[in-house]
């Protein structure tokens, strides 16, 4: 009070003199004061605003980094969920005949082991065959390919000459010194690592597919518990892991079931048009084709080396991918949306940018387990009201 009166006695004596009272620094809120209060509370809440967002990238950033520096721990992790998923059913079908998770898990997972096995042992032969003659048929295709661009190649010889004809001699340089490395890890070594490191992912993967499925809906009971969803008559936690399961394992159901004929047709027809190893084949374009867009762009140029070691015509080699790619297109545009339906409502470019996206982090088992993680995010982000923008990106 006498630090008010004695400012007031002050701006009176400035006043008398006929002097402009300056305006104060900090201005007191009162009553007299309200746009100035207003405007405090509109600053204080943009700035928890522009906080909120900064917390939001870098937490996303925290995610992006933890989803690839840590994909030995995470991707067997979620490769596991997506096949109990497929897996569930028959567990259960088992379940209802008096056999108990855990016995009918163990059938389930390592009957499917063993298929895998028996094929791999009947296609090593075929594929260690190629395999072995890889360096001599890679020469005979850029034989081959060089006769059929020899046109261009005279072309670009034509029109380098005329440039160098053009261009002014450059003085000769000193010859550079030339550079001593480290020796490189030898590629026995590499391969040997790799093949490791796939054994141990491949256990990890069975062995927490078979607890997942012997638990019984152990882990999808955890996960309704700690799902963040509206608590709604309509979609209540559990109704929304039910949805989630429902979805990601009809689609690998079907997605496997469409494959296994694309794998079938493929090896029918090449072997009609007389492609020794018509089996390996099939198997490699049913296996691609779980990648969308890439898989059959990868089958094709496979296909087309392939075909042009055996066929001595470029003409009949290039029937062997031609007629792949008329199956696939059927299988894509025909067979494929009549199956599926719109039971997942993604769009093509969110679809796409989620094989590059999983395939950048991942790599090739990310690019394959694309779909279904962007399924699930899709379905996720339809419950949660914070991802409401997200899901709005990946819908039709």
């Amino acid at each position: 009070m006498a630090q008010s009166s004695m400012s007031d006695t002050l701006a009176w004596a400035i006043r008398s003199t006929g002097l402009k009272v300056p305006t104060p620094v900090f201005r007191q809120i009162g009553a007299g004061t309200a746009e100035h209060a207003a405007a405090v509370q509109l600053a204080v809440k943009e700035s928890g605003s522009t906080t909120a967002v900064s917390t939001t990238v870098l937490a996303t950033l925290a995610v992006l980094y933890t989803l690839y520096f840590a994909s030995a721990l995470i991707l067997p992790v979620v490769a596991s969920v997506l096949l109990s998923f497929l897996l569930r059913g028959p567990v259960r079908r088992l379940k209802r005949i008096g056999l108990r998770e855990p016995a009918g898990a163990g059938i389930v997972v390592f009957g499917t082991v063993l298929i895998i096995v028996v094929a791999l042992a009947l296609l090593s032969a075929p594929a260690r065959t190629w395999a072995e003659r890889a360096p001599e048929a890679l020469s005979q295709v850029e034989r081959k390919l060089r006769t059929v661009a020899a046109p261009l190649l005279k072309w670009e010889a034509t029109a380098e000459r005329v440039t160098q004809l053009g261009a002014a001699p450059a003085p000769s340089a000193a010859r550079a010194p030339v550079a001593v490395t480290p020796g490189q890890p030898t590629l026995l070594r590499r391969a040997f690592g790799s093949v490791a490191n796939a054994l141990s992912t491949s256990l990890s993967v069975i062995f927490l597919t078979y607890f997942l499925l012997a638990s019984g809906d152990l882990f999808m009971r955890k996960v309704q518990k700690v799902l963040p969803v509206r608590h709604e008559a309509s979609l209540t936690p559990a109704k929304l892991s039910e949805d989630v399961e429902e979805a990601v394992s009809t689609y690998l159901r079907t997605s496997v079931l469409i494959n296994i004929g694309l794998g079938l047709a493929t090896w029918g027809l090449l072997h009609l048009l007389g492609m020794p190893n018509a089996g390996l084949f099939g198997t490699l374009a049913g296996l691609l084709n779980f990648v969308p867009y890439l898989g059959a762009l990868l089958t094709t140029a496979v296909l087309f080396i392939a075909s042009l070691t055996v066929f001595d015509a470029v003409g009949r080699a290039m029937l062997v991918p031609g007629a792949y790619l008329l199956l696939n297109l059927i299988e894509s545009n025909g067979v494929t949306p009549l199956l599926m339906g719109r039971q997942f409502p993604l769009n093509a470019v969110a679809l796409f940018g989620g094989v590059l996206f999983w395939g950048a982090l991942w790599g090739i088992p990310g690019a394959i387990l694309a779909v279904p993680i962007t399924v699930t995010i899709k379905l996720l982000a339809d419950a949660i009201p914070s991802m409401h923008v997200l899901a709005e990106f990946l819908g039709e």
